[in-house]
């Protein structure tokens, strides 16, 4: 096959990460998609396979009616994009695919196809693209938008509308993404004042700005809502589900109409949003009609509702009250001894809700500036680390000079520290979209499923949480689907009905680790080591460790579901979240019990633009190994050094014989010495798997800035990055689950070296 195997392996990676979390009306993930999948259509020019460019020109033009609106299922998108996954392995293996792709083509609009009938598909989607025009739909859009133009009453936009509208786009979102965060609390927490208030105010700035842009529809419906809210405030309303179900129905449409607003920007006219809010309006004023009915509860009422007092004290009180009308019912009450004063404090507050708190003013930064404020504080930290070590200033006898040098080298440290800080934000927006997700999987499933979160407040760098947000999502939903069993089954083994998802952060050391665990059914070893076998992942003579058994799961395509629901189980997603996490520098595993449930541990750095790490000399150059995958370091024995047939050098480490590499043969560099003993063995572990680095000397341990090698050198396996080092010359940094992947390939070639070497 001709193609260029890595690039649309990459491209086939990232669309089904893309598809496995697209939802309905998400337009700028369609539009990403859309890129990946123009994209994949270029490198897979020289593909001779008519299926394989059937089921990719299907995918696309069912994507294009997902953009249009002609559709809202997003299901068959994920499907097809599996099964144009497997088609590749096959075709990458030299092999004919020998599964059935009828079904992926028919949910995609394609009928009447048969296994063997390629020819078919194709001609059927000539025909469709005859239909459409030799154009597609982007002319259908223009002259749309052209005949718009002709409407009457139609204005188009000033430069300073455009402006003010782009603003009121961007802000809305936060806000209502803000609002969909803080339900889920409240849900939790439903007399919680507080988060009631947070999600009050964001519903008024919406209204208060639509109102003056004119955006009736938007503003209409956000009124409604913050009426219902301004109620839950005063205590006249109580939050249930009923209530955050049409809280969050208001954000979803409000959230379309907002994104309706910013096409006709793009499209430089004034938005006219047509979405029909009349009944969820009606709905939201039947809540409020309903809720009147209640309001203004006298104090001796609640705290009968309340079971402190009974009816008949009230009414002893109200006499009492009559002969000394001064007197207040909680007064009366308290001096009889009736109610604690405690009791009747609450009750009030109930009453009132007029507790205020206090805003913190934060300033609002370009993404981009703090990146580039980073990146300067960095390159001071290294400008700093370079005149420390420059002979002409050690020469120097003056104590001013050290004393200022020191002075710089605090005031850099501290900058650093400051500007990393600032890139820092906590985990907990990411973790609070996991609470809906798992209420919505429940309803969609039928389970009952609790979400548990502990850690919420751990920061991480930014650019680690928007990377991690996708693979967390196919985890809980993996969790939700295949883990936790349905309330039957979990009674008729002794568990309680509702099963349990758990949510842990925290850090450890330079590390950030997440935890997803779950109570229900756990990881089979024997159905997936069958089902591996089955599929040729591995021979039936291989002896696996119980965590090589469960890593089974990340390999692509793999999957032990027996049915394919809405939610997960048709193997697109584990291998490309593991390779997510691997993008992040981090590492996964698994712990599991069968019928007690599994958990999978994420270990991520806190930074993506700082690596801890041992830098190391090897045949002249240096190199830094990152700190998170060593083990230990020390000088092998001759006694240690072993060779074993058919798998190299070997060195024994407390009883373990593990596989020797010689980075000097990997990066093709000069021998300084033939005999392991003569060097140092640095043992670094990856997905349960070790393997033993043979460096020349270790030069210490430090903290580098991580600098990007490029285009030319991005894609060099078994390097990460580069970083500048004191001296102003250029280390560069390991990548460990690329060295793995190295010294499995060049096994034969290190036994010819070490041959040749003999």
């Amino acid at each position: 096959m001709a193609g260029d195997n890595e690039r649309v392996e990459q491209y086939l990676e990232n669309l089904a990460l893309e598809v496995v979390s697209l939802e309905e009306g998400d337009i700028p993930s369609m539009g990403k998609i859309m890129n990946i999948i123009c994209s994949l259509e270029e490198a897979c020019q020289d593909i001779n396979d008519s299926l394989f460019e059937s089921l990719l020109k299907a995918t696309k033009q069912y994507l294009e009616k997902l953009i249009l609106g002609e559709t809202s299922e997003t299901e068959p998108i994920e499907k097809g994009v599996a099964v144009l996954q497997d088609i590749y392995r096959a075709l990458a293996r030299g092999e004919e695919y020998k599964g059935d792709a009828s079904e992926a083509l028919a949910r995609l609009g394609i009928d009447g196809y048969a296994q063997g009938d390629q020819g078919s598909a194709s001609e059927d989607i000539s025909e469709q693209d005859e239909a459409i025009g030799s154009q597609g739909p982007e002319i259908e859009i223009e002259a749309a938008e052209e005949n718009e133009g002709d409407q009457p009453g139609r204005k188009d936009l000033s430069e300073e509308d455009k402006e003010i509208m782009a603003d009121f786009v961007v802000e809305a979102l936060e806000n209502l993404s803000t609002i969909e965060v803080n339900l889920i609390e409240l849900e939790h927490n439903p007399n919680d004042i507080d988060t009631i208030n947070a999600i009050f105010r964001p519903f008024h700035t919406i209204k208060g700005v639509s109102g003056f842009l004119n955006l009736e529809q938007i503003n209409k419906l956000s009124h409604s809502a913050e009426n219902l809210l301004d109620l839950a405030r005063s205590g006249e309303l109580a939050i249930d589900g009923a209530v955050i179900d049409i809280i969050l129905e208001s954000v979803d449409m409000l959230k379309e109409m907002i994104e309706e607003v910013r096409k006709a920007l793009d499209a430089g006219r004034r938005p006219t949003p047509n979405q029909d809010i009349g009944p969820l309006v009606t709905r939201i004023q039947e809540i409020i009609s309903a809720s009147q009915e209640h309001k203004n509860k006298p104090l001796g009422e609640l705290l009968v509702e309340k079971g402190a007092v009974e009816t008949d004290d009230i009414e002893v009180v109200l006499e009492e009250q009559k002969k000394d009308p001064n007197k207040k019912v909680g007064e009366i009450l308290v001096e009889k001894g009736i109610v604690k004063s405690k009791e009747v404090i609450t009750a009030l507050r109930e009453q009132k809700r007029s507790r205020k708190k206090k805003v913190d003013f934060q300033v609002k930064v370009d993404t981009k500036k703090l990146d580039t404020l980073v990146d300067m504080t960095g390159e001071l930290v290294i400008a700093q680390a370079i005149l420390r070590q420059n002979e002409s200033i050690l020469s120097i006898a003056d104590q001013r000079v050290y004393y200022a040098l020191n002075q710089l080298y605090q005031i850099s440290s501290t900058l650093q520290k400051t500007a990393m800080a600032m890139r820092m934000i906590p985990i907990k927006s990411t973790f609070q979209k996991m609470l809906r997700l798992v209420r919505d999987l429940s309803r969609s499933s039928g389970k009952k499923v609790a979400l548990k979160m502990s850690g919420e407040d751990t920061e991480i760098d930014r650019n680690v949480v928007e990377e991690i947000y996708e693979p967390m999502v196919h985890m809980i939903r993996n969790a939700v689907d295949h883990g936790i069993e349905t309330p039957n089954e979990r009674v008729a083994v002794g568990k309680p009905k509702e099963g349990t998802v758990e949510l842990k952060a925290y850090q450890k050391g330079s590390n950030i680790i997440i935890e997803i665990k779950d109570d229900g059914r756990g990881l089979d070893k024997d159905k997936i080591l069958e089902k591996a076998i089955s599929k040729g992942i591995v021979s039936e003579s291989a002896s696996l460790s119980e965590g090589e058994i469960y890593n089974l799961i990340f390999k692509p395509g793999f999957s032990t579901a027996d049915v394919v629901t809405d939610i997960s189980g048709r193997g697109v997603g584990m291998d490309v979240v593991k390779k997510a996490i691997e993008k992040l520098r981090g590492r996964v595993e698994i712990q599991s019990q069968v019928g007690k449930g599994s958990t999978f541990v994420i270990a991520l750095p806190l930074t993506l633009a700082i690596v801890d790490g041992i830098i190391v000399r090897i045949a002249g150059q240096r190199y830094i190994i990152p700190a998170l995958g060593i083990l230990k370091s020390f000088k092998p024995r001759p006694s240690d050094y072993s060779t074993v047939e058919g798998r190299g050098e070997m060195i024994m480490v407390r009883g373990e014989l593990i596989p020797l590499v010689r980075l000097n043969w990997l990066f093709q560099l000069s021998n300084t010495f033939t005999n392991p003993w003569d060097g140092l063995a640095v043992v670094v572990e990856n997905e349960g798997e070790k393997l033993c680095l043979l460096v020349d000397e270790l030069l210490g341990k430090e903290e580098v800035v991580i600098k990007s090698l490029g285009e030319g050198l991005k894609d060099v396996k078994g390097l990460a990055g580069g970083a500048i080092l004191g001296d102003g010359r250029v280390g560069l940094i390991l990548d460990i689950a690329g060295l793995f992947q190295i010294a499995k390939q060049d096994t034969k070639e290190g036994i010819q070296g070490l041959q040749r070497v003999a």
